[in-house]
């Protein structure tokens, strides 16, 4: 999970002023046909889905846009290029990204703060904490794209034939590990994601994660979550990915039980004989579970391009767009008006028709952090072996 850390709010800010952008409440716009440029990271089914969307605008905008993705690998290798291509003045019109990852060149983005104003975009329809994290340097850096909260997927033909109902706490999932454990000789748990893991579970035991001085768990209740954490690990419910990379595969394949991942694993799941459920991550004092998932960023100097940009950031952020990626995808919408829209009946998954609710983020407390550091993983990794 990528999560994001703010810095260099002033200085973003001080660079606002120096930006032109169009203000759309002076004139209606006019756009000559263009072509647009959109680095993403998106590969299986999800660059299925977002490549007919984008045939789709291609074909249907009245203004003679064309919208060219260029998929650039993985997350890393996506972050990697924008960082060059920042310092060679060389950016795509639009891409992907985290906070994180623009830090260093936050002056290259162009301000969204008067396209938002556009009446047909509806600004305050989208979820209020990725608001938040657009406005994180001080202006609106971004509109919200491809975003997740991670649940526990499980077998449930394998839980209903051992006589385990589905754990919502701590002490539940160690009970039904054990179970399990016992019946069938597999773990219940896996985690795709072990410092989001420890994260959420500290925010589940009303404890806190870091800030920029450091670590904040040092203390009883953060012992009690570590405790917690490794005695599933030690006593033999959970185990590590190993060489699967991903839990999809591994629960695939009916070697697990269950694991906690993002709600887009579900594309990259094949339930072959048996049945997928889904569940809210199991709690303690609190319920919380994290959030990711990345924004689009706008980039082109020209305004032309600009406007052009911005019709297609509207397009795929729009109600019916947002409900068709989360049902091709498993991501979820990022419009609020998208959960009251979209009746659980008209989806197209079995996975969002049996768990559209139970994933709408004012239902869950989605924590995020300033700080993530691969040493991190690394280190619960060894301390499980």
């Amino acid at each position: 999970m990528k999560l994001r850390k703010v810095s260099a709010v002033l200085m973003s800010m001080s660079m606002v002023g120096a930006m032109a952008v169009p203000t759309f409440a002076d004139e209606a716009k006019t756009i000559e046909p263009c072509e647009i440029t959109f680095w993403h990271a998106m590969n299986g089914k999800q660059e299925e889905s977002l490549t007919a969307l984008t045939d789709k605008f291609n074909e249907e905008n009245e203004y003679g846009i064309t919208v060219t993705l260029v998929n650039q690998g993985n997350y890393s290798d996506l972050s990697t290029k924008l960082t060059a291509n920042a310092a060679a003045d060389t950016l795509p019109d639009l891409s992907q990204g985290y906070n994180n990852w623009v830090t260093a060149y936050t002056d290259k983005i162009i301000p969204l703060d008067d396209f938002v104003t556009d009446e047909d975009f509806d600004y305050d329809d989208l979820i209020d904490s990725y608001k938040d994290e657009c406005e994180v340097y001080g202006f609106v850096a971004c509109v919200p794209f491809n975003k997740s909260t991670y649940v526990y997927f499980y077998n449930k033909t394998l839980f209903d034939e051992v006589g385990i109902d589905v754990p919502t706490t701590w002490d539940e999932l160690t009970e039904a590990g054990k179970k399990l454990k016992e019946a069938k000789d597999i773990e219940i748990l896996g985690v795709d994601d072990l410092s989001g893991f420890l994260e959420a579970s500290l925010h589940q035991n009303d404890c806190e994660y870091v800030s920029e001085d450091g670590a904040l768990f040092d203390n009883e209740a953060g012992l009690e979550t570590v405790s917690y954490i490794m005695n599933l690990y030690n006593s033999g419910y959970a185990r590590l990915v190993g060489e699967d990379s991903y839990f999809s595969n591994v629960i695939s394949n009916q070697m697990i039980g269950g694991y906690i991942g993002s709600c887009t694993g579900v594309s990259y799941i094949t339930a072959d004989g048996w049945e997928l459920g889904v569940a809210p991550v199991p709690g303690n004092k609190e319920k919380a579970a994290n959030q990711a998932g990345t924004n689009i960023y706008m980039f082109s100097t020209d305004e032309n391009k600009q406007n052009a940009a911005w019709e297609y950031m509207k397009y795929l952020t729009s109600v019916d767009s947002t409900i068709q990626w989360s049902e091709e995808t498993g991501y979820l919408p990022v419009r609020k008006s998208a959960y009251e829209t979209a009746h659980p009946s008209t989806l197209k998954t079995d996975f969002l028709r049996s768990s559209w609710k139970m994933i709408r983020p004012t239902t869950i407390n989605l924590h995020t952090s300033s700080l993530h550091t691969s040493s991190l993983s690394q280190y619960l990794m060894a301390a499980m072996m």
